[in-house]
């Protein structure tokens, strides 16, 4: 399950790459709403200080430690990986815009399944 979870962080941060860097090197391909531009935005910046913390939790809380942590983080970048495979054009931006809350509140999933 905890995996899983870095999976979707990770396909949620790379997403969020793929769409600022095609909302920044085409005219016309960003935001429209200035919230959804300042929220995908920060989401890529987010991404990856929300993985981290995740991936500390979980270090911390099993028993390999350090080789757990590391898993999680190769887990996320499995999802990114992922995420250049499998791309849904419409829901892309929706992605985009709320990475930076669904990665925050995966952390704290993260954060109270390895602490229960």
């Amino acid at each position: 399950m905890i995996y899983l979870i870095a999976v979707v962080m990770g396909y949620f941060t790379a997403t969020n790459g793929m769409v600022e860097r095609r909302a920044r090197t085409f005219i016309g391909m960003g935001y429209t709403n200035p919230t959804y531009a300042k929220m995908s935005a920060l989401g890529g910046l987010g991404g990856w200080f929300c993985i981290l913390p995740a991936a500390y939790f979980v270090g911390s809380d099993y028993g390999n430690g350090f080789l757990q942590g590391l898993l999680f983080c190769a887990a996320a970048l499995g999802g990114a990986v992922l995420a250049g495979l499998v791309k849904f054009p419409g829901l892309s931006y929706l992605i985009g815009a709320f990475t930076l809350p669904v990665n925050i509140a995966l952390v704290a999933l993260v954060y109270l399944i390895t602490r229960a």
